[in-house]
């Protein structure tokens, strides 16, 4: 990505803001291409509309949520290597450690766990706080701990010396995730329509995020990374997480090439349109950020 003056301009902004403590990366997920092979794995009709919430929705009720969720794992399992874009946010930490800036809070809606790979691998140690759709704690968010325990958070608005930005990177999952331990018993998806329309119902989402992480939601500007808002199910996820008062911080969303109706879908919602291929983009920013350049995997 060769910037322009104008570009150069945006990414010293989204760095002037990622120093400050300002900035919360959303990245986005590959939900069309779970649609297709949800379909395939559990006969889905030939013919009908191919969305990952309807697609699920088929399996839930022909087949039961646990083989569902069985091919939702597998799928999650297989999307386990870190990109370019993961590799940027793991790289991150020991320069914000150098320049006295805090750590990320880095918000995901995909289900698998290639971010926390690359932070793995970096040596970084990293908190996940991650929403239950099921179970007898459905609705509540759960804290997985560098040290591998657990604890629902009941009450959010006192569990706030547990997650420190100052400390760590923390990793907010507002559509559920993955869990490779054997019992799995942190694993939930946000994924049929029924549980969107739980989702939908639930006007106190984000009531349940932890008392700190709310307080940056709502002090940061936005940064959206592999989104498109033509997929309904995530503007609802991000709606009930960002909630309905208008935005106090500039946000941005990166788009290779938007068309009209994406365009007037992010306009409504006041983020500003960034037109680049996300590789390159992530690529300028890191060199904006003074980061030496990163690789992707074979």
């Amino acid at each position: 990505m060769h910037a322009k003056p104008r570009q150069l301009e945006h990414l010293a902004e989204i760095a002037d803001a990622l120093f400050a403590g300002r900035l919360v990366p959303v990245l986005g997920s590959a939900a069309a291409g779970h649609a297709m092979t949800v379909a395939e794995r559990f006969r889905y009709p030939a013919g009908e509309v191919l969305e990952l919430p309807r697609v699920s929705q088929f399996a839930a009720v022909t087949r039961g949520s646990g083989p569902l969720y069985d091919e939702l794992h597998a799928i999650a399992e297989a999307e386990g290597e870190p990109t370019v874009t993961h590799r940027f946010f793991a790289a991150l930490p020991s320069l914000l450690r150098e320049r006295g800036a805090p750590h990320q809070l880095l918000v995901m809606t995909a289900y698998d766990d290639a971010l926390e790979h690359a932070f793995e691998e970096a040596g970084e140690e990293v908190d996940v706080v991650s929403y239950l759709a099921s179970g007898r704690n459905r609705g509540k968010f759960c804290h997985l701990a560098p040290d591998g325990t657990a604890h629902v958070i009941a009450i959010p608005n006192t569990y706030a010396a547990e997650l420190s930005l100052a400390r760590r990177t923390v990793i907010l999952k507002v559509r559920g995730q993955i869990d490779r331990t054997p019992t799995r018993d942190w694993e939930s998806f946000v994924v049929t329509e029924d549980d969107h329309i739980d989702y939908l119902g639930r006007a106190d989402v984000a009531a349940q995020v932890p008392i700190g992480l709310a307080a940056t939601l709502r002090r940061s500007h936005f940064l959206f990374l592999g989104y498109t808002m033509r997929d309904w199910c995530l503007r609802l996820v991000l709606g009930r997480i960002w909630g309905d008062a208008p935005a106090a911080y500039r946000a941005w969303v990166m788009h290779p090439a938007p068309g009209p109706s994406e365009r007037e879908l992010w306009r409504r919602v006041d983020v500003d349109l960034v037109e680049s291929a996300l590789e390159p983009y992530i690529g300028a920013l890191a060199a904006i950020a003074g980061l030496p350049a990163l690789e992707v995997s074979a």
